[in-house]
């Protein structure tokens, strides 16, 4: 029996609910790969043509808890000495209609950082990547990548430019996530298809 289920054996009952509802990370194959490398992108120096990977699969396969055991593994680090913290994988989910304002605003408020309405676009960009490199992010990732095909071929050409831009001027991988239709948001930029292994979840 494993300590973790062990150790509520003779918990209350309330406890022992809560446990058997929560969520569970259920490794396969498959998965155990894709974390493999996963870890490699966070390991990898910083690079001007940093690898990357896309994730496909129909929904339900898991690969928003993948993304999930991926943040656990490797939580941010408060460097002693400087006071810094360190966020290695950063993780944000495309809305439905994805803008530049809404990409910078969700990246602010994933590191903890308020978010000015009446901002720039220069502004936003500006105090995100300033706040990307201090905090020294090794792989950015994006879910729900597919959102990019409800804007027209402008629209998803201008924040698949983003993405790039991100991860270039970070030199930082990127890590984007979506259903099959995913692939075909992501093949609308070249370099930045070009770049990303490609791996599909099976059913």
């Amino acid at each position: 029996m494993a300590p973790g289920a062990a150790a509520l054996i003779n918990a209350p009952d309330h406890v022992r609910i809560r446990a058997i509802r929560s969520d569970r990370w259920v490794g396969f194959g498959r998965a155990r790969r894709v974390l493999q490398y996963l870890d490699a992108l966070c390991d990898h120096p910083p690079s001007t043509r940093p690898p990357g990977l896309a994730i496909y699969g129909h929904s339900g396969m898991g690969k928003t808890m993948l993304v999930e055991k991926f943040r656990r593994d490797h939580p941010p680090v408060v460097d002693r000495n400087t006071g810094c913290e360190a966020v290695p994988v950063l993780a944000i989910t495309l809305t439905s209609r994805p803008t530049e304002r809404r990409i910078y605003g969700q990246l602010l408020m994933a590191l903890g950082a308020s978010v000015n309405e009446r901002a720039t676009l220069m502004d936003l960009e500006i105090r995100t990547m300033l706040l990307l490199k201090n905090c020294n992010v090794r792989v950015l990732v994006f879910d729900e990548v597919h959102n990019l095909l409800a804007g027209n071929p402008r629209e998803q050409r201008v924040i698949l430019q983003l993405l790039r831009y991100l991860s270039n001027e970070l030199k930082a991988s990127l890590v984007c996530l979506g259903v099959m239709d995913a692939r075909d948001a992501i093949a609308g930029d070249t370099q930045l298809s070009r770049r990303l292994d490609q791996i599909v979840l099976p059913r």
